[in-house]
């Protein structure tokens, strides 16, 4: 999942970088490859920490364009999918999620973090133990 970085060329800081869609996520560096990079640490950090907050998941609503200056930045796949494990469990608790699953709430309550990459069989257990189905697509 990408979301639109504006990158804008500042005399004392080199360039800097922003998200339209994330107001309070900068970064900065002296060429425009470094600010992309930092871009790319803030990005995954300040999600990650809305995640362990309990934050909604905010979606990319502007679309990258070069040409205006929006360069892609991709969130990572990890944070992605921990939020996503999150949000689907709105309303419900771990422990719940956890038995229906066959899993521990120790093992189910490290999913819903970047740090616990599931397999796909278990994305597949847990979507079955949220009452919800699993899609993978490739776009």
């Amino acid at each position: 999942m990408d979301y639109a970085a504006k990158v804008e060329k500042d005399k004392k800081m080199g360039f800097v970088v922003s998200f339209p869609d994330l107001p309070n996520v900068n970064a900065f560096g002296r060429t425009q490859k470094e600010a992309l990079a930092q871009a790319k640490d803030a990005l995954d950090g300040a999600m990650e920490s809305d995640l362990e907050l309990g934050y909604t998941f905010i979606y990319p609503k502007t679309e990258p364009d070069p040409k205006k200056g929006l360069f892609p930045v991709a969130l990572s796949p990890k944070v992605e999918i921990a939020y996503k494990i999150f949000e689907a469990r709105r309303g419900m608790k771990k422990s719940q999620v956890a038995k229906a699953a066959g899993m521990t709430p120790q093992a189910y309550q490290r999913f819903e973090t970047p740090n616990g990459s599931p397999s796909v069989e278990t994305l597949y257990r847990i979507a079955n133990a949220l009452g919800k189905k699993l899609e993978i697509s490739f776009a």
